[in-house]
Formats: structure tokens, C-alpha cells, sequence
């Protein structure tokens, strides 16, 4: 299992509906109001697919995680 951190800004108009699906579904955890624990086996490309298949253009999301040498980093999802 792997932990990943979401944090997001949503677009105005835009709505977070599908996200909380998701989190849901795998039970990911509350930090703050916009922001997520997650702890799946998906890898990084399947991560980054997932997340952003549940927001809208214009919507700004961000995770952070561990790479395989255990370095923390940060990267934005294109949406």
C-alpha cells in the first residue's frame, strides 16, 4: 500500500460529487476540508489517472507522496 496526500481547490461551478464517490470507495481519510489521506495499491500513473478523472477542467489538485528511493515529493494533476 502506498499513502498519497490529495489536497485540491475546486473551480467555481464546478462540484466535488465524483471525488467523494472515490473517496468513499477506498476509503481515503479527512485531513482538512480540501484535503485527503489515501493509501491504495494503485501505482503512480494509475493514481494520477484516478484523481483526475474526478475533477473538471480548471480545478487545481495536487498529491504528495514517496518515490522509490522513499524522497517525498509534490506534483500537481493535470486536469
Amino acid at each position: 500500500m502506498r499513502k498519497r496526500i490529495v489536497t485540491y481547490d475546486i473551480k467555481s461551478g464546478n462540484d466535488y460529487d465524483e471525488f467523494y464517490v472515490l473517496v468513499e470507495k477506498v476509503k481515503a481519510k479527512m485531513i482538512t476540508e480540501s484535503t485527503y489521506e489515501f493509501n491504495t495499491e494503485w501505482n503512480q500513473e494509475a493514481f494520477e489517472l484516478k484523481i483526475s478523472s474526478v475533477f473538471a477542467k480548471g480545478d487545481n489538485v495536487h498529491y504528495i507522496s514517496v518515490n522509490d528511493k522513499n524522497e517525498l515529493f509534490e506534483k500537481k494533476i493535470i486536469i
